[in-house]
């Protein structure tokens, strides 16, 4: 298993190779035959029974799809694509392999995980330079609520789920997913502060690099501004995992019959807290919690660049785009999907996107103060004996309206779907 030392060698490498092999044929806007023909003694290099080949540009990288034998497989061939930059460096190599060739611990992993009663639709191992060998189990099922799924898994070699993507679409190559090369002073501070670290992604936008790490068995992500000063390191936990001390913190303040969604704990240079997504009447919120026993509302955090945290040029136009002048605070992954909470309008908003980019929803809290006079008529009249607990505005592709939680006498509640028109759909 690679050790930090040997992914930094590896970057540096991959640099040498990209100035010194081949022509330099200047980014590559051109494919002329003798570039082709460099690219494919590039490509014999590496992969020396490469067959059945064919070329094509994409992203900005050169992809040769071929057909090459499968080592310790009994099948024939299998196909590959690997992909090149226009200096002849490579990349990525993406290899379709059967579900069996994947290393045990992975497929005692998906055995015990909440997918492995779906179907395996393809197996994927993705060799990339420099970081962490990554295998992807892509299933299809449907889920409780009866919605047909198609959800990407991401292994590490040892068994240990990285990543969930739902909906990724049928023509995704993850070209996404080849990583971008940062400044080497951030490979420094990873090897001095997580040195049995190994690197999964990295991630360079708008200056901002963000570099996601398995730290023993732990997935971590780390956050460097355009100067390579560390900014913060997000770990989620489950809620089983929060130390003691903080839960107790946190169960005995006024927030602590809130419904506990979601916890991050976040070690910055000066500060460590955990993070607390909590559900509760009224609007949903975000504490902090520290061990000094402090509790605050999360307030939106700048960590440093004009754009927040990196998310992906589509996913930023798109934002600003639908949400003018929104500032992008934080970026995780929810059940699969891409979550962006963005400030807008002096609210806190939650936008989510599935694995092909695509918007899916959004929505914030809304206070009741706030519903329209024909949402409260509506519910009064169809609903007289229940109150309103909680209040949510939900946008979609194919509508709009507000998320009413409703609350009667015992235990009953109900959810509501109506419109700012006082339709109930």
């Amino acid at each position: 298993m690679r050790n930090l030392k040997l992914i930094v060698s590896g970057c540096l490498l991959s640099l040498l190779v990209i100035t010194a092999s081949c022509n330099k044929q200047g980014g590559g806007d051109v494919f002329n035959d003798e570039l082709k023909k460099e690219l494919e003694a590039a490509l014999y290099d590496r992969y020396p029974d490469a067959r059945d080949i064919t070329w094509s540009e994409r992203g900005g990288y050169y992809v040769a799809d071929f057909t090459a034998a499968l080592v310790r497989s009994s099948m024939d061939a299998v196909r590959y694509s690997a992909w090149f930059d226009g200096g002849c460096g490579w990349h990525m190599t993406e290899t379709d392999i059967p579900f069996d060739m994947l290393p045990e611990a992975v497929r005692t992993a998906f055995a015990a995980g909440e997918y492995a009663e779906w179907r395996i639709d393809d197996v994927d191992m993705l060799l990339r330079n420099g970081v962490e060998t990554i295998y992807v189990i892509e299933v299809e099922g449907t889920t409780e609520d009866g919605v047909r799924q198609e959800v990407d898994l991401y292994y590490s070699e040892d068994g240990i789920l990285v990543k969930t993507v739902v909906d990724a679409g049928d023509d995704y190559d993850y070209d996404d997913y080849i990583p971008d090369s940062p400044a080497q002073g951030i490979f420094a501070f990873i090897e001095a502060n997580y040195p049995d670290a190994r690197i999964v992604d990295i991630d360079v936008e708008d200056g901002m690099t963000e570099v996601e790490i398995i730290d023993g068995r732990v997935c971590r992500e780390l956050l460097f501004d355009r100067s390579e000063n560390w900014l913060y390191t997000k770990t989620e936990l489950w809620p089983g995992d929060v130390p003691q001390e903080i839960m107790s913190v946190f169960e005995s303040s006024e927030y602590g019959d809130f419904r506990i969604d979601d916890v991050d704990h976040y070690l910055t240079p000066d500060d460590e807290f955990y993070r607390f997504d909590l559900e509760g009447p009224g609007d949903d919120i975000e504490v902090d919690v520290r061990a000094d026993g402090s509790v605050t509302v999360a307030g939106g955090d700048d960590w440093g660049g004009d754009g927040g945290v990196p998310v992906g040029d589509d996913v930023s136009e798109w934002i600003e785009q639908h949400y003018p002048g929104a500032r992008i605070t934080d970026r995780d992954y929810d059940d699969g999907y891409l979550e962006v909470e963005i400030f807008h309008d002096g609210k806190e908003k939650d936008v989510y996107f599935n694995g092909a980019g695509e918007w899916v929803w959004s929505q914030w809290d809304v206070r009741i103060s706030e519903l329209p006079e024909a949402v409260t008529s509506a519910l009064s009249k169809e609903y007289p004996d229940y109150r309103i607990d909680d209040a949510e505005y939900i946008q979609t592709p194919e509508s709009e309206y507000y998320l009413i939680e409703l609350e009667g006498r015992g235990d009953s509640e109900r959810n509501v779907r109506i419109t700012s028109d006082g339709t109930i759909l």
